[in-house]
């Protein structure tokens, strides 16, 4: 107890902030709150994307292959929208004839998205207030990947 008081008391004569903290321990829980970012968890990702003209069999796979739960439809590096399994489900409740859709009949036309700077627990915050699982990364306006909430929790942030 004596030695924590000391470690206090030192550590306010110096003004050691969290900040100071932070840069000292980066892999700490402390640091990569206030470190890491969005774009720093996407690089075990790959991008997963389709045109808005495809249709739902190559949706699938890269909803699939991406183990996202997602892929972006993307044009041109621009991000239109977004699919996730849920919505693939929810279109199977309605119809069986899949040949009939595109990606772009199924994507939300609004998903959110954060620039690739952005600190991982702003994309936690966004996560949580929407209640959603991914989030688009973008980089300058272009599309970078999806975050899944997992790679979140995997670095110990919640």
């Amino acid at each position: 107890m004596i030695g924590d008081a000391l470690a206090i008391c030192l550590l306010n004569a110096r003004n050691f902030s969290a900040h100071d903290f932070a840069r000292y321990h980066p892999g700490g829980t402390l640091g990569k709150q206030l470190y890491l970012t969005a774009g720093e968890l996407l690089l075990s990702h790959t991008a997963p994307q389709v045109g808005p003209e495809q249709g739902v069999s190559p949706v699938i796979q890269q909803i699939t292959g991406s183990r996202t739960g997602a892929t972006a439809v993307v044009k041109h590096g621009k991000v239109l929208g977004i699919i996730t399994d849920g919505d693939i489900r929810r279109m199977l409740e309605k119809t069986n004839d899949l040949r009939e859709f595109t990606a772009s009949d199924i994507m939300n036309r609004s998903p959110k998205s954060l620039d690739a700077s952005a600190l991982a627990m702003e994309a936690l915050q966004v996560m949580k207030q929407y209640q959603i699982n991914q989030l688009i990364i973008t980089e300058n306006d272009n599309y970078k990947g999806i975050l899944h909430l997992q790679e979140i929790l995997r670095e110990g942030l919640s």
